[in-house]
């Protein structure tokens, strides 16, 4: 199945960059706000939902469109996910989920790790942060970027088997937990992409630019 686009009422600092990310036969979702990126960028969406607590503009009229209490267990973004889910999306893009509010940014970071969870395939972009996450036996690979630094965060109470290949520090079979920033500020080997395996646990991994 095609791949689901979300986009979220983060910052996009550089529209033209989210755009050239988007393919034909994605399916789009947007969560409150997010509309308002695909408004700028001349985007319809194949769904917009919400409790539009922080959108007030027109809402569209030509797609599917939901709507949820201001008082609910679940962000905007993890309906989107669950949204994604149910209608059979593996892979997942996230977009406007960073900037803004540390607690939402989180609360983003937390709903890759559903999605993971529930056996998809899930990642935060950004045109400088990349945030991805594995459990279980799950190997990924961190695509080399000129700048880009990466950090491996453990997600559960422990992960064991953690091995990264083709980065400065690498490990084999080792354990980690989520009480210290072991895997923190890696980095990529000249035009080299990094892998990154867990045989028990959950990582979140981080890519980002920066010194």
């Amino acid at each position: 199945m095609n791949r689901c686009v979300i986009f979220g009422g983060g910052e996009i600092a550089d529209l033209r960059y989210a755009q050239n990310l988007l393919r034909e036969d994605d399916y789009i979702i947007c969560a409150d706000r997010g509309y308002a990126y695909c408004v700028s960028m001349g985007v319809m969406p194949d769904l917009v939902l919400g409790d539009f607590d922080s959108y007030n503009g027109s809402l569209p009229q030509n797609c599917e469109l939901l709507r949820y209490p201001v008082e609910k267990d679940d962000t905007d973004t993890m309906l989107a996910v669950k949204e994604a889910i149910r209608r059979g999306y593996h892979e997942i893009m996230m977009l406007g989920m960073l900037g803004g509010r540390l607690d939402h940014t989180l609360a983003n970071i937390q709903t890759v790790v559903y999605a993971v969870e529930h056996g998809e395939t899930a990642q935060i972009v950004d045109k400088d942060c990349r945030i991805t996450a594995i459990r279980d036996g799950q190997s990924v690979t961190i695509p080399y970027e000129r700048g880009f630094h990466f950090s491996v965060f453990c997600h559960s109470d422990r992960a064991d088997g953690v091995t990264i290949h083709h980065a400065k520090y690498e490990t084999e079979d080792a354990s980690i937990d989520n009480r210290f920033p072991l895997g923190v500020s890696n980095a990529f080997l000249p035009g080299e992409d990094a892998t990154v395996h867990v045989r028990e646990g959950i990582l979140v991994i981080i890519a980002n630019r920066g010194e």
